[in-house]
């Protein structure tokens, strides 16, 4: 199962009891994985988030959501983020897919609003903060 790809604890004790393996087989089997480094809750999710993030362009609420669908704790959640992000450097990473996808002018304030108001979707469709990104086109 780790050969696939890697898996939260979590992920990979949900899938050892649809095998019908005994809680018991499970949980000595997840401390021995962790043990020996194979299963990390947290390498995983900033592996994860990395990949998902600045990979596909991913914001950070639409890697909360998937983060957290691979049951991992909220902590673990946000620490990743804050390294996928680092902490100011969400709008320039929005800015940066925007110029690429649309060309500058749109966040320079010279596009037509249609395209700024396409634009805009676009980066709430990837699961960036509304906050931010309303920022980021403030002069429409």
């Amino acid at each position: 199962m780790l050969n696939v790809r890697n898996r939260s604890s979590q992920e990979m004790s949900e899938r050892l009891r649809a095998e019908g393996f005994a809680a018991e087989i499970i949980s000595e089997t997840i401390e021995r994985l962790q043990g020996v480094g194979l299963l990390d809750d947290e390498r995983f999710a900033r592996e994860r988030a990395s990949a998902l993030g600045r990979g596909k362009g991913w914001g950070p609420r639409k890697l909360r959501w998937d983060l957290g669908r691979h049951r991992l704790s909220a902590e673990i959640i946000e620490q990743a983020i804050a390294q996928a992000y680092g902490k100011g450097d969400v709008t320039k990473f929005m800015r940066e897919l925007v110029v690429r996808r649309f060309g500058p002018e749109v966040v320079g304030g010279r596009a037509e609003p249609r395209q700024a108001a396409r634009a805009r979707r676009f980066l709430l469709q990837r699961g960036f903060d509304p906050d931010q990104v309303g920022e980021l086109f403030e002069s429409y």
